[in-house]
């Protein structure tokens, strides 16, 4: 169930690039591509930003100290408390470009489906706000769709930062050569991250 999430979400980021190359004049072109990396992970450039969505392999089960193990909705039927889960992280485009191992990603959302097909996500407090609570959350294109896009939005909302003077005055010369993101590559400042605290009954 999740593998079909995982897959109907690289369509839709699909949809969503061609739609956007189509919208766009030739000069103001943004460089924009989907490419399936292996099995369980796949990239979204989209200009200066990727988002890397992966497929985990594992079911997990949620924590008795969760807010939602404790809903009447878990409580009455403990096993839908296990879920498949999705990751997507937030690289620069040149991180993945340049294969610089040492830029950091940042995990914008994760999706948790369980086996009722209902899911909930974590991650940047703008995209969870906008998604109801578990037993209410049925999967559907309509909604991956809003989820794809303001994924898509947040990234690209979110600015660059320059490293301090002080963190890049002092390199060695394997930094210069290997040009590593030691030397000044921009960060992200970060996502305003949140995970929802409260489902009642």
């Amino acid at each position: 169930m999740t593998g079909n999430l995982f897959l109907d979400l690289e369509n839709i980021c699909e949809q969503l690039a061609k739609e956007i190359i189509e919208a766009n004049t030739e000069e103001n072109q943004i460089p924009i591509k989907v490419e399936r990396t292996n099995a369980f992970e796949f990239i979204f450039r989209i200009g200066g930003d990727a988002l890397i969505f992966i497929l985990q392999s594992n079911i997990v089960r949620l924590p008795d100290e969760n807010y939602l193990s404790k809903s009447k909705y878990l409580k009455d039927d403990v096993t839908l408390r296990y879920f498949g889960q999705i990751l997507i992280y937030n690289f620069l485009s040149d991180t993945i470009e340049f294969g610089r191992l040492d830029d950091p990603g940042y995990l914008i959302g994760r999706v948790l489906l369980n086996r009722e097909n209902k899911f909930f996500l974590e991650g940047d407090r703008k995209i969870v706000f906008n998604f109801p609570e578990l037993k209410e959350n049925t999967v559907n294109p309509d909604k991956m769709r809003d989820f794809v896009e303001q994924l898509v939005v947040s990234a690209l909302d979110n600015d660059l930062l320059a490293p301090a003077f002080g963190d890049i005055m002092v390199i060695t010369y394997q930094q210069k050569i290997e040009h590593i993101s030691g030397l000044g590559n921009p960060q992200k400042i970060g996502f305003d991250f949140f995970a929802k605290n409260k489902e009642k009954g």
